[in-house]
């Protein structure tokens, strides 16, 4: 069994979500994937968290973009009949 650990600019856009996807397709033998946060969430939760404890409220709004990239992600790999229920659990 093969551990596959992907991040940052792997996972940073649909073209490398789709790469990612190939590369583990391309495994005969069974294979456990881990997938860190999509490329540049981490630093812009790190900057959401510390608007939002300095009390700014852009945080919203920055909070908001991370929604919207996830779901731009879904929309961009994920197969029109399963979005409706990934989008849901996301």
């Amino acid at each position: 069994m093969k551990v596959l650990k992907f991040g940052g600019t792997s996972v940073g856009s649909a073209v490398s979500i789709k790469q990612v996807k190939k590369i583990v397709e391309s495994y005969s033998e069974p294979v456990v994937v881990v997938v860190s946060a999509l490329g540049g969430i981490t630093d812009k939760l790190i900057e959401t968290g510390r608007q939002a404890e300095k009390g700014e409220t852009i945080y919203t709004a920055s909070f908001d973009s991370i929604c919207n990239r996830h779901r731009d992600i879904v929309r961009e790999t994920v197969p029109k009949e399963s979005r409706a229920e990934v989008t849901r659990k996301l």
